[in-house]
């Protein structure tokens, strides 16, 4: 596994904001050493597999927070818009049943 200089391409630029590389999607490959945006789980370049959580103790509970706080606003999103069609298909199989 040596670096092949692929991942140049796919290098990411630092976030500006307080949430860290990995919150924002980057992954690391250890062996090209770069942060970078890609889909995979192996690097491009080398083929090694790239890290998506971070290793710091400190980082690893960031991480976690940023994480845990859009699960439960992506919860909330769900409900309301199961909520939502619920409504609409009740008054879909109303208005259904009136027609026949």
């Amino acid at each position: 596994m040596v670096c092949k200089g692929i991942c140049i391409r796919h290098r990411a630029q630092k976030p500006l904001g307080s949430f860290g590389r990995y919150a924002t999607g980057q992954k690391r490959c250890q062996v090209c050493s770069v942060y970078m945006r890609w889909g995979g789980l192996w690097c491009p370049c080398c083929g090694c597999r790239v890290r998506t959580r971070p290793r710091n103790s400190k980082f690893k509970q960031r991480f976690k927070t940023i994480i845990k706080k859009g699960h439960n606003e992506n919860k909330d999103k769900k409900r309301r818009h199961a909520h939502i069609y619920r409504k609409n298909d009740i008054n879909a199989n109303s208005s259904f049943l009136l027609v026949n």
